[in-house]
Parts: structure tokens; C-alpha cells; sequence
């Protein structure tokens, strides 16, 4: 089956399912912000810690790196498409909760255009907002009765981004992402009969910049440098706020309010030897920039370290299938992107996984274990999950320019 036959049908259905934000998460924390902050779940490289500045491959449609797509084979358009499940458990004070959540994640579709000029397309989740839970409070000159208010939110933001890429020299190339946020965020807070729903909106444009610099630094050995940033750009956001009374329904007019997606540098490293690929990247955040609009709960700048090893015992069209296929594994280590009170604390995530060549493609498949833990206990989350991906490199037959 050709590619042009169902990649339409694919990314209409990840159009509406990432839009939707359906199922991304099941945090409480979520409710912050414009939700908690989606990453490191999709693609080929989730196994190997979720690296990706410094990689390339004539199957790898890199949009960690938008440099790392002029190493896609010149003669196929590359089709990607990821999906991910996670059982967490959440741990807030004194109370426990747990949640399963999943989706399908990503989808790209990158090709060459002209000698030294990449093209990619995609869609991902940036953002996601999933939780429900109840509180109660005492009625105020009422000592010993309560009443109960439920918080309920879902939603998101998804990314949609063209991807330029530029073969510059033998040896150096350069890539922009030039990204679209989109999507809406729903809030709903419900007392007896009284309902408070607030629905907000965002888009806008954003963009990050890539660098590679890949060559032969011995025999059957490469060495692959990069570099990414993108810069801090303004959020547009409108609400509106519906108040329900018994069925009495009373809408506010829209405000605007806006965040600051965050600033960021990366820079990464990868040296295939042999049968061998090794990885190592850095990342920083800045996600002050965005505000949750709660005392209790702050953005603050991240870290993350992520490193990997991919191991392939052989390749080529003569070997067995098991000796064509690939083991990889990974760590990635960082701090939390969000402070509770006065804690700061540190989340890793542990990933193992295995390539499997198909016809014209590969499938790729992660499992990995993550934590994520405050000094104080005051909050803590523990997950294990899978991720699934599946890339088709179909030949183009016309004649390329």
C-alpha cells in the first residue's frame, strides 16, 4: 500500500485526537498553568532517554533537531506516526490516587525537496490538562457540616510545525521549526447546584533553530554535534466564564490574558561505532516565563540530562530478522518544571526498548518507568508505560531534482 493511500486518513484522526487532548494525563497539577508540559513520549527515540539533538538516520524525521532531518534518505518519503499508554499512581500528602491514560501521540511526514533542502511536517501535544477530584470545606458559621466542591479540567495545547532544513556543507547543516500552538483548555469547578465552567482559548506562533555537525571521525565511526534554542514568545489567550445557577445560566464577557511559552537551549552529542550509537543530551528550560496564577504552585527553570545506547547485532537484507534488530536504552534525569511551595525536587525516567525492521519501515517499542519527587514528600508521582511508533519510508519513484 503506498503511503499517499492512508496518510491523509491518519492525520485526521491525530488532528482530532491531539486537539482533543483526550486522556493525556491525569494530574491534578494540570490544573496550573496551561497544563503540564508534554514531552519524551513519543518517537523513535523514547527507548534511548528520549534524545534527539544530536541524532540522525535515513529513518529519523527529527523535530528535536530540526538540523538532523537532512539525514533522511533522499529518495523516500519518511512517514512517522506514535502512540503511548502509562499507569501512575499520584501521591499528595496523606492521599493516593491513580489514573491510566493514553492516546495517540504524534504524527510527521518528511522528505527531501530539492538537492540540500529537507521538508517535514508534523503534529504533537505540547501541552495537557486531565484531573478530577473533590474538596470539602466547612460552611462558614456552621461548625461541624461541610459541603463539597468537585474540580474537573481537560483540554490542551497541540503543536503543529513546518520544518526547514538545509544542508549547508558535507559536514554542517541547519534547521527552523516554525510552530503553530493551538487548542483550548476547559475548567470546571461544581458546588450543589451551582456550576462555574471556564472555557480559554490560545494560539500562536512560535519557532526554534537547529544546528548539526556530522562527519567520519575513523573507519566505520561517526560523530554527530548539535545545537537547538528557541526563544521566549507571547501566548494570546481568551476565556469565558459561564456561571450556572439551577439552570440560570449567566456568561461573562471574554477576557484576555496571555503566557510566555519559555525560552530554551540544547545542545547534544552522538558517535555511532560500529554496531554501536551512543548519545548524550542537555537541555535547559526556562519556564518561569509562565505563570500557574497560584501561590501554591510556580514555574521555575529546568535541567535535563538525557543519555542512550542503541546496539544493533547486524544489518542488511541477507540476515536473520532477529540479527537485524535493534536494543536500546536510556536515562533521563532532571528537576521538575514546577515548584510546590518552597520544594524543589528531581524526576527521572528509565527506558528500554527494541527496533523492529519491517517492510520499507521500522516499529519501534519503549517501555519505560518514571518518578518524580519533592523534598518534603508534599507530592510525588510514579508511572510505567509504553510508547509505540511506527515509521514507513516509502521509495519516490519520480526522479528527484
Amino acid at each position: 500500500m503506498k503511503v499517499s493511500n492512508y496518510l491523509i486518513g491518519i492525520a485526521l484522526l491525530l488532528s482530532s485526537t491531539i486537539c482533543a487532548q483526550t486522556s493525556m494525563t491525569a494530574s491534578p497539577y494540570s490544573m496550573f498553568g496551561i497544563g503540564e508540559i508534554m514531552g519524551g513520549q513519543y518517537g523513535q527515540n523514547t527507548a534511548m532517554g528520549g534524545v534527539g539533538i544530536g541524532m540522525r538516520g535515513n529513518l529519523l524525521p527529527n523535530n528535536m533537531n530540526p538540523a538532523g532531518l537532512t539525514g533522511i534518505d533522499s529518495c523516500r518519503l519518511v512517514a512517522e506516526v506514535s502512540a503511548f499508554t502509562r499507569y501512575e499512581q499520584l501521591q499528595s500528602g496523606s492521599t493516593a490516587t491513580t489514573a491510566f491514560t493514553g492516546n495517540l501521540g504524534s504524527f510527521s511526514l518528511s522528505t527531501r525537496i530539492m538537492p540540500k533542502w529537507y521538508a517535514a511536517v508534523g503534529l504533537t501535544p505540547y501541552s495537557a490538562v486531565g484531573y478530577y477530584f473533590e474538596s470539602q470545606h466547612e460552611l462558614e458559621g456552621e461548625p461541624g457540616n461541610y459541603y463539597t466542591s468537585a474540580f474537573e479540567g481537560s483540554g490542551g495545547l497541540s503543536k503543529v510545525y513546518l520544518t526547514q532544513a538545509f544542508k549547508l556543507h558535507k559536514h554542517f547543516s541547519a534547521g527552523v521549526n516554525l510552530n503553530y500552538i493551538l487548542g483550548n483548555i476547559t475548567q470546571v469547578e461544581k458546588q450543589s447546584d451551582l456550576v462555574l465552567q471556564n472555557k480559554m482559548y490560545a494560539k500562536s506562533f512560535y519557532a526554534d533553530l537547529g544546528l548539526q555537525y556530522h562527519r567520519a571521525v575513523g573507519k566505520r565511526t561517526y560523530l554527530t554535534l548539535g545545537a537547538t534554542y528557541g526563544w521566549e514568545q507571547k501566548l494570546p489567550m481568551s476565556s469565558a466564564i459561564t456561571l450556572d445557577d439551577s439552570g440560570l445560566s449567566i456568561e461573562e464577557q471574554a477576557r484576555n490574558t496571555s503566557q510566555y511559552l519559555p525560552q530554551y537551549f540544547g545542545f547534544g552529542a552522538s558517535l555511532q561505532h560500529k554496531k554501536m550509537l551512543y548519545a548524550l543530551d542537555y537541555t535547559y528550560n526556562q519556564y518561569s516565563s509562565l505563570s500557574s496564577g497560584s501561590t501554591k504552585m510556580t514555574y521555575v527553570n529546568a535541567h535535563k540530562l538525557r543519555t542512550g545506547v542503541s546496539y544493533t547485532p547486524d544489518m542488511g537484507e541477507s540476515v536473520s530478522r532477529i540479527k537485524s534488530l535493534s536494543y536500546k536504552i536510556g536515562v533521563e534525569v532532571g528537576t521538575p518544571y514546577m515548584k510546590v511551595g518552597n520544594d524543589s525536587g528531581l524526576t527521572w525516567r528509565a527506558t528500554a526498548g527494541v527496533v523492529v525492521p519491517v517492510m520499507n519501515g521500522l516499529i519501534n517499542v519503549s517501555l519505560f518507568h518514571e518518578q518524580m519527587q519533592y523534598s518534603s514528600n508534599s507530592f510525588s508521582t510514579q508511572a510505567i508505560g509504553a510508547t509505540i511508533s511506527y515509521t514507513l519510508g516509502e521509495w519516490m519513484y519520480r526522479a528527484k531534482l
